[in-house]
């Protein structure tokens, strides 16, 4: 009888102790999951729309689970205030100026928050930061966004059906076109007509192509015009020499115009000599008279120089005359 007490006795032990053992393991998982254990900071966000959060969801950041959702509140009159716990570990990598949006896990599956963005030289976040947000389309918005954009599809098929019927009916413009076969051959014509014209243009194009490389062909009098450095400057050279000649020439013509206006008047002396025959010939028998009156003058001065009387100073004239030559030659050696 002892022996079976003993033995309840340690029975019950065993399956407490593995209770107590299961409770704990428990206790530890969910405050694994809930990050109850772990090191944290919170920051905060400010929505106007949380679109089904709840406590405890998930907070991720560039696809690492870093936290969960420790509080949703009313703020003022319709936001909602959403308290991130954020782990120690991972506040160092988020931005004061990061921004956090609502998600899904999957396509159907549980709401979270995702942290996103930032800049690097903004400093990480401390704790107790308000955090921007970004607005999401709630699945109202999007249905009624759908729903609009078949209404718009609806239209636009009613609007295809009419014209498709119009064009059966043979109404409108483009019906005509389509049906009338005079204006088909006239814009045939016009197509026609306006590819003679591109070939047209082609051509021309060709034709200056090829002038170009004509130009542009070494040897060539329009290649060195265009080229040469040297040829322009020597052609503006021999216009403004070209020019200065003109003028050069001009001049003379009226300089010989002034002669001939002062032979031509009366007043002139010259003009007398050309016109007035007699003063002419008085002039040649003075010219003559002047002649005749110098040569006698040097047979006087002759005689003179042969006259005893005179013979000494003539003499003595000659010396001097002669030794003034030898000290000029002497000085000029």
């Amino acid at each position: 009888m002892e022996a079976q007490k003993n033995r309840k006795a340690v029975i019950t032990g065993i399956f407490v102790t593995i209770g107590m053992a299961i409770f704990i393991a428990g206790i530890f998982t969910l405050g694994g999951q809930q990050k109850t254990f772990v090191k944290s900071v919170n920051v905060y966000a400010v929505f106007d729309d949380v679109s089904g959060l709840q406590q405890g969801n998930n907070i991720w950041f560039s696809g690492v689970k870093i936290g969960i959702v420790k509080k949703i509140e009313f703020y003022n009159s319709s936001q909602v205030k959403v308290t991130l716990h954020i782990e120690e570990k991972a506040r160092e990598f988020i931005r004061a100026d990061a921004k956090a949006k609502i998600s899904t896990d999957g396509l159907i599956g549980n709401k979270i928050i995702v942290i996103y963005g930032g800049t690097q030289k903004v400093p990480a976040i401390k704790g107790d930061e308000n955090l921007a947000v970004e607005k999401t389309t709630s699945n109202d918005e999007m249905f009624a966004t759908l729903q609009e954009s078949n209404d718009n599809l609806a239209d636009i098929t009613r609007n295809i059906k009419t014209v498709s019927k119009q064009l059966i009916d043979g109404q409108g413009t483009l019906t005509a076109l389509l049906n009338e076969r005079t204006m088909y051959n006239e814009l045939n014509s016009v197509i026609a007509i306006l590819k003679r014209a591109a070939n047209n243009s082609e051509k021309l194009t060709e034709s200056i192509a090829a002038y170009s490389t004509r130009l542009q062909t070494p040897g060539t009098l329009a290649s060195d015009l265009v080229s040469d450095t040297t040829i322009i400057p020597n052609l503006r050279e021999t216009s403004r020499q070209i020019h200065m000649a003109s003028d050069a020439i001009v001049a003379l013509s009226d300089n010989i115009k002034d002669a001939s206006r002062a032979l031509n008047d009366s007043s002139n002396v010259i003009s007398v000599l050309l016109r007035d025959k007699k003063t002419a010939d008085n002039l040649k028998s003075t010219i003559k008279n002047l002649n005749s009156g110098s040569k006698k003058l040097d047979e006087d001065l002759e005689a003179l120089q042969h006259n005893f009387l005179l013979r000494g100073f003539f003499r003595k004239k000659a010396k001097n005359e002669a030794k003034a030559a030898a000290d000029s030659i002497s000085a000029n050696q």
